[in-house]
Order: C-alpha cells, then sequence, then structure tokens
C-alpha cells in the first residue's frame, strides 16, 4: 500500500500544532512567530510536503503555474542557448513559493498572440512571460486588456504600465559604436533582426546618438537584417561584405550572430588581428573563445534575467503594482572572452 502523501495535517501532528497556525507560517503569516515559521518550513522540507495543486485551485482559482512562451527558433539547434539558461533560473525563482513553471514554444509561423490567448483562455497557468516583444505589443496589450498578469522580456512603449525585465541596449549600443569611432572606424555595420523588435530600436537610437555626438551621419551606417541563428548571421555577414568591402567594424545583435560572423572571415580572407576588424557582440551566455579573433562582448547573464522575472512575477501576483515592477539591466563589457571563469555568468 502506497505511503499517505504528506498534508498540512501531518505537519501540525509532528510539532503540536493546529493546521490553520502550519498554513499560516507556510505563508509567512506575520501572526506567526519566526521561529515558528522556520520550524514549519523546515518540516515540510524534511518530509517532501507540497501543496495540493488541485486544492489550491478549487480555493484560490489559481492553477500555480507560470507558463514562459519561447519563440522555437531561439532553442533549436542555431538558436540562442541563452534562452535555456533563463528558463532554469526562472523554474527555480517560482519554485520557491510552489510554483512550476511550464514552457510552451511558439513557432515562427504561428501568431505571436495565439499562445499567450491559448494560455489565459484555457487556464493554462496564472501568468505568462514572453520575450520578443514590439513596440505596440499586441501580447502586451491582450494581457493589460483582460487584466492577465504578465512579465515581458523586453519593454514597449504603451502607455498602461506593465512589468518588465530588459537590458539597456541602448547604452550598450552608444558604447559600443563610441569604442569603435575611437579606434578609428568610420565604415560601421550593425547585423539585426529584420523584425520591428524593441531591443533593435534602442540598439538603433544609442549608435544613431554615438554617431551624431562624434559629427558623424547616422545614416551612414549599414544596416545589414539577419536573423538571431548562426547560419543567417554567417550568411548576412558574407553578403554584407560583397556590397561594403569597406566596412571595417560590425556589430552583432546576439552571441549566435557574432559566432555567425566568425565562421564567415575565413570565407572572406579576413582576421580581426591581422586586418584591424572590430567585431563587437550581444549575449547572455558566458564562454571561452577559443579562436584568436579579437572582439568585444556585451554580457548580461541570463540566470540573472531568469532571478530578476521570477521576482517581479511573483510579486505581481502577490498584489505589487506593474509600475514598481520594471527592471533595466546594465550590460557588462567585455574585451577578452578568455577571462571567463566558474561563477562568472553569476
Amino acid at each position: 500500500m502506497a505511503a499517505a502523501r504528506p498534508n498540512l495535517r501531518t505537519i501540525a501532528d509532528r510539532l503540536g500544532l493546529s493546521v490553520t497556525t502550519v498554513s499560516r507560517a507556510l505563508k509567512d503569516g506575520p501572526e506567526v512567530k519566526p521561529d515558528t515559521v522556520a520550524r514549519v518550513k523546515a518540516t515540510a522540507a524534511e518530509i517532501g510536503y507540497l501543496p495540493d495543486a488541485r486544492g489550491v485551485m478549487l480555493r484560490t482559482g489559481r492553477t500555480m503555474q507560470v507558463c514562459s512562451i519561447l519563440y522555437s527558433h531561439e532553442v533549436g539547434d542555431y538558436g540562442d542557448p541563452g534562452f535555456l539558461a533563463q528558463v532554469e533560473s526562472l523554474a527555480q525563482g517560482l519554485d520557491q513559493a510552489h510554483y512550476s513553471l511550464v514552457v510552451l514554444a511558439q513557432t515562427s509561423e504561428e501568431d505571436p498572440l495565439e499562445p499567450v490567448r491559448r494560455v489565459h483562455m484555457q487556464r493554462m497557468a496564472d501568468a505568462v512571460v514572453f520575450s520578443r516583444t514590439t513596440l505596440q505589443d499586441i501580447r502586451a496589450k491582450y494581457c493589460l486588456q483582460y487584466d492577465f498578469p504578465f512579465v515581458s522580456f523586453g519593454r514597449t512603449e504603451l502607455l498602461t504600465p506593465h512589468a518588465y525585465v530588459d537590458h539597456d541596449d541602448e547604452q550598450a549600443a552608444y558604447d559600443a559604436i563610441k569604442r569603435l569611432l575611437n579606434d578609428g572606424h568610420r565604415h560601421i555595420a550593425m547585423i539585426d533582426p529584420p523584425e520591428k523588435l524593441s531591443f533593435f530600436g534602442y540598439r538603433k537610437r544609442g549608435a544613431r546618438r554615438a554617431m551624431v555626438e562624434a559629427g558623424l551621419d547616422p545614416d551612414s551606417m549599414i544596416w545589414m537584417p539577419s536573423q538571431l541563428s548562426v547560419r543567417a548571421a554567417r550568411e548576412a555577414t558574407l553578403q554584407l561584405f560583397r556590397r561594403h568591402p569597406d566596412t571595417t567594424a560590425w556589430v552583432c545583435a546576439s552571441q549566435m550572430t557574432m559566432i555567425g560572423a566568425l565562421e564567415a572571415l575565413p570565407e572572406l580572407g579576413l582576421d580581426t588581428v591581422r586586418d584591424g576588424i572590430g567585431l563587437v557582440g550581444f549575449g547572455g551566455m558566458p564562454f571561452r573563445m577559443l579562436s584568436k579573433q579579437k572582439l568585444a562582448y556585451y554580457y548580461q547573464p541570463q540566470r540573472r534575467v531568469g532571478k530578476v522575472l521570477s521576482d517581479h512575477l511573483l510579486a505581481l501576483l502577490d498584489g505589487t503594482p506593474a509600475e514598481d515592477l520594471q527592471t533595466l539591466l546594465p550590460y557588462r563589457r567585455i574585451d577578452d572572452l578568455a577571462a571567463f571563469r566558474d561563477g562568472d555568468d553569476l
């Protein structure tokens, strides 16, 4: 006969407390003494207690689940592995409050609103997380319209405030272009996704600001579209130099874009050190560059992003106003990828 599943009564009987006290202690109720809260939580962990999700849903209407919607290309063979680190960190943060993370993939052919609508209408989760935001994001509009809790990884320019976590792409692009200009580069290209994603707009704004401050025409920069994958970036880089052979520097949208650009170098007969090519990338995964090519990497660990996302989600579900849950994370510039060591991504 299978052992009975631990419940609130199990903890109460073991500690000589009432079920009500145990329930309040697990929720950090202010009416329960701190030492009692600690004892209850320690016993709950010892016996493997988990709230009954069905019971919680019947009592509160909550599923105790959060859904993260990932664009499928970002988790494929040629996608960005940084999002996997983000998902792991997000799940760990939610788990502390007994929430489970559900991951839903959105295909490239699918309407981006459809997964969000499905999660909401089918009550699959209590809140949703999505990325690849646009300035007038239809998913954010939908969630705001139906008062469905969400935190976006990326900003919008909607008038109604909402919770988000984002990178400071404008400042990073400004810094990257300014340094390239100081190094003498005048023919600079940016390899970015063709969609009207918010982060691209912020990066373009920062890049143009650096050009204007240097007294240069911002329209002289080359904008080369490319999907966020190694294969696409490699082809875009080859096309870029065939069309603009005088280009001396390029700024890549992601670490996958940067790797694709590096793969194109041998076919172009170029070397960043020998030919003085300026190469800049953005990313969220730590890795040691075994290549001897010279590059600059603007780094934001995706594990940190996942932690902030989980903090914002739990606070939002606990009633914190959305306008108080808006975080802009700065990048850290790394000029030597060989400098990455264990723990550097925390």
